[in-house]
């Protein structure tokens, strides 16, 4: 092939990339699935009373605004249910007496839970009684734990 000729074609192959690189610029930005960044109990307070009817978790996420959370005692979220989301959300029946004590006196517990966030992000094809349909396609978040020394009264 003569220099003359590659030269053409190299000059149309370039060419034929300008287009696709326009409608890249173009298209609408995906959105990022959603980040936990900072994740506390009570806003970061060290301790709270053991016998308070419930905790504020307190978070920030990055990314696609969440739809749903979950909280749990276990990192792995076994028997955890995804709940519709909430900027704050305030946990009842939190406590739990068999944490690591806070310190030398073993009136107080270390409370640790874990949180989850995801987001619906388009739409996906999945199989659902023999049928195809299109559903949300979730994003789960990373996980972020927490943790806080829960007193029993008197302390």
């Amino acid at each position: 092939m003569s220099h003359l000729l590659m030269g053409a074609v190299a000059l149309l192959v370039v060419a034929g990339y300008a287009p696709a690189r326009a409608q890249a610029a173009a298209a609408p930005a995906v959105p990022q699935p959603p980040v936990l960044t900072a994740f506390s109990i009570n806003g970061g307070a060290d301790s709270v009373s053991a016998a308070s009817p419930s905790i504020m978790l307190v978070h920030t996420v990055v990314g696609a605004a969440p739809t749903e959370y979950r909280v749990s005692r276990r990192a792995d979220f076994v028997g955890a249910s995804w709940v519709t989301y909430v900027p704050t959300p305030t946990i009842r029946d939190w406590y739990d007496a068999t944490g690591e004590p806070c310190g030398p006196r073993r009136e107080s517990h270390r409370v640790t839970l874990y949180l989850q966030v995801r987001a619906s992000l388009g739409e996906e094809m999945r199989i659902i009684d023999g049928q195809r349909q299109l559903v949300p396609a979730r994003v789960e978040s990373n996980v972020l734990r927490a943790t806080i020394c829960a007193r029993l009264p008197g302390e």
